[in-house]
């Protein structure tokens, strides 16, 4: 038996509306029936080439319900909107009744965005209804038909008749479906000590595959182990708090485990940091002592390491606590005793807005900042990526991305851990033959890369490396199509791009494969869009996303025109650490500002076009810096994808007589002559783009500064080209 929510029942209005629900199955569409007045108060509108499935066609003939069944030569507003008005003067509202479709798991509707913006700038006062169907478990959280342990329907504010109906009706169901998330039992009531411990005890004989050298370590030993460990690391710290620096493998999930067993909220860090950064990030996060391991120590010799008396060398002491009272836990496991030890354990109760750990952003445009990830956050993360995945218990994943980035901590090793899944680690991300044979030797299902960390994999993979993947995700930064592409020619791999910040967990968006489509029932003829290339793909359960002007954060004039990227949802952090929430204009009530540019189509796919302070206002013109970037490499017949260095970039400066002038950074030009200026000229309005898109200085440089990961470090361009010309530089 299901349990049936519903809110929002005093936005029910008094007269009549356009009833657009996301989905119906005949129990949400029974429970709205009664909401709105019962049988003699609706009618049902359905589009005759997505019919709703045997099941509802045989309540509504047996009811003699009233409604409008319209055709596609009938999707005009002339048509259908005098229709929908004779049933309003009759006094019934019309609920818009959308059968099946082909889509992605755990989609937001059922409702092709074609059909939304029809009624855009129609007379019809509108009344958006989000339903909500979810299970209580791990596996199947979200889920788009029965069955289903809760329905939840949230009946949203009334839209008046206007521009964008469609884009408005998507904005409003996105918001509800994060509102609903955050109310999931398992995200409400979030507490990650305590579904590590459950998973890992009910996958006992789960192994994480160490790919370095390919030994095993059961679910049930890494739980002994961090059984064992607490006790210890919680005398290493005073604030609940110690830093982690340990690429994926055997130890970082012991360590995990063992911090949240402990209620340590683990800070992870990446050796890409330097050491003012590293010592930012401590103070910002409290911490003076780090987990590492000896050996790691030795290799990234690179890295300016804390002193050694900071230093938990976390292999010492695992063997300090001694081989044998290991193997004394391992046996009160064997023999049933687990649930007891775990009970004795008395394992920590946090609350679901508690610090569960802690990660640093890029610092594209400022320094690192430390981004507290609670429990309710890291749940929903979770929560959000399987519904879409559905990894199964037993599935192998390539674990190779670090932990201090979102997707790292989300796909690698948290996500495994809860749905027992066999995690196959190893260190170095941009090893491309070890990972193709770690691929296909353990027939990995999930796989998440870097795009720089692609151009090696794909030249060693061999025939038939990618079989056993169903998803491939990129994540960090944008994908070259020129590199989609070869996967797509050569390996018959679908490079799946997806979208995210440090601040939002697991992402914003993915896209998805094509062939993973589910229907709710019946034999739809709809399929709705979850690939497009050049995109990056459909929000994910959870996270509502909101398009506002440039430099304001009211939403755009026009829906589905550029604009600045904000995101709302249980997974969306809310602070930083140690930074006052009136500090970060980024963070308005439950709104994060990404500081990204982009557009979202009719039917929900989401395409970036950059950072915002990679545009530029030239005249009326307003120019992004990264496609002009693309239209100079065409210029040049530069393959940016097979260059070992980046050769160029753009920047904008404050102009001598005001406004902004752009500056094209380039390690191709010695010296610069009229004739190049002319080259650039000729070359960008032959692509048919203004003149104003052509660069107003190019300036000679050996090197295009980066950050760490591999991105552009446009602070230091801008500074840099600030000073070779003389132009004081804005904050």
């Amino acid at each position: 038996m299901s349990t049936i929510c519903i809110d929002g029942q005093d936005s029910l209005p008094a007269q009549t509306m356009l009833v657009v629900p996301n989905r119906l199955d005949l129990a949400a569409a029974q429970e709205l029936e009664k909401l709105l007045g019962g049988t003699n108060r609706v009618a049902w509108l359905v589009d005759a080439t997505q019919m709703p499935g045997e099941e509802m066609m045989s309540h509504l003939r047996n009811n003699r319900a009233a409604g409008i069944v319209f055709h596609p030569e009938q999707k005009t507003q002339e048509i259908l909107v005098p229709l929908i008005q004779d049933m309003q003067n009759r006094g019934r509202h019309v609920i818009l009744l959308p059968g099946p479709a082909l889509q992605a798991p755990a989609s937001l509707t059922d409702v092709p965005g074609s059909l939304l913006t029809l009624l855009d700038g129609s007379p019809l006062h509108t009344l958006p209804v989000y339903v909500g169907m979810y299970q209580t478990n791990l596996q199947t959280p979200l889920c788009s038909a029965a069955p289903y342990d809760i329905l939840h329907l949230s009946i949203c504010r009334p839209l008046r008749a206007g521009a964008h109906m469609g884009a408005r009706i998507q904005a409003i169901w996105m918001s509800a479906q994060a509102e609903q998330l955050g109310r999931h039992p398992l995200v409400s009531g979030a507490n990650l000590p305590r579904l590590l411990a459950d998973s890992l005890m009910q996958h006992p004989e789960s192994c994480l595959l160490d790919g370095v050298d390919d030994s095993t370590l059961p679910y049930g030993d890494i739980l002994a182990a961090a059984l064992m460990l607490r006790e210890s690391l919680s005398s290493q710290t005073t604030n609940g708090r110690l830093g982690i620096i340990l690429p994926p493998g055997k130890l970082l999930t012991i360590a995990f485990v063992a911090c949240q067993l402990a209620g340590i909220a683990p800070v992870f860090i990446g050796t890409h940091c330097t050491a003012a950064q590293l010592e930012n990030l401590s103070a910002q996060a409290g911490i003076t002592r780090f987990i590492t391991e000896e050996r790691y120590v030795s290799k990234e010799k690179n890295f300016e390491w804390p002193p050694s008396r900071d230093l938990l060398f976390l292999e010492k002491k695992l063997a300090e606590l001694g081989s044998a009272r290991l193997k004394l836990w391992r046996a009160g496991m064997r023999i049933n005793m687990l649930r007891k030890l775990l009970d004795g354990a008395k394992l920590p109760t946090p609350r679901p807005d508690d610090t569960a750990a802690i990660i640093c952003t890029a610092g594209t445009e400022s320094g690192p900042l430390a981004v507290p990830l609670t429990h309710r956050m890291l749940v929903a993360g979770v929560l959000s990526l399987q519904s879409r995945i559905r990894l199964e218990a037993g599935d192998s994943c390539l674990c190779s991305m670090p932990p201090h980035s979102a997707a790292g901590l989300l796909h690698n090793l948290l996500l495994p851990l809860l749905i027992g899944a066999r995690p196959v680690t190893y260190p170095t991300p941009t090893a491309g033959r070890r990972l193709c044979t770690l691929i296909r030797q353990y027939g990995t299902r999930l796989v998440t890369m870097h795009p720089e960390q692609l151009p090696a994999l794909l030249r060693n993979a061999p025939a038939g490396c990618f079989a056993a993947v169903t998803h491939f995700f990129t994540y960090g930064a944008k994908l070259p199509p020129a590199l989609a592409e070869t996967a797509w020619q050569k390996h018959h791999l679908q490079l799946l791009e997806s979208y995210g910040t440090a601040e939002v967990l697991p992402a914003a968006t993915a896209n998805l494969p094509a062939q993973n489509l589910v229907a709710a029932e019946g034999n739809p003829a709809i399929t709705l869009p979850t690939h497009r290339p050049g995109t990056v793909g459909l929000p994910l359960p959870g996270v509502a996303i909101r398009i506002t002007g440039m430099y304001r954060s009211d939403p755009a004039r026009d829906a589905f025109s550029p604009g600045l990227i904000w995101l709302k949802g249980p997974g969306v952090t809310s602070c930083y650490v140690a930074i006052a929430n009136g500090d970060t204009p980024r963070m308005q009530g439950q709104w994060f500002c990404t500081g990204d540019v982009g557009m979202m189509s009719p039917d929900g796919m989401l395409t970036i076009l950059g950072r915002r302070d990679r545009f530029t206002q030239v005249e009326n013109d307003l120019v992004p810096h990264e496609q002009l970037e693309e239209r100079i490499h065409r210029i040049y017949n530069i393959n940016p994808a097979a260059e070992p260095a980046r050769k160029l970039a753009i920047v904008s400066i404050p102009g001598r007589s005001g406004g902004e002038e752009l500056v094209l950074l380039s390690t191709l030009h010695k010296v610069v002559t009229a004739s190049d200026y002319l080259t650039l000229r000729y070359g960008i309005t032959n692509m048919r783009l203004p003149g104003t898109w052509a660069p107003r200085h190019i300036l000679p440089v050996p090197g295009i500064p980066l950050l760490p990961d591999g991105q552009l470090d446009y602070r230091r361009c801008r500074d840099g080209a600030c000073q070779l010309l003389r132009v004081p530089a804005r904050s």
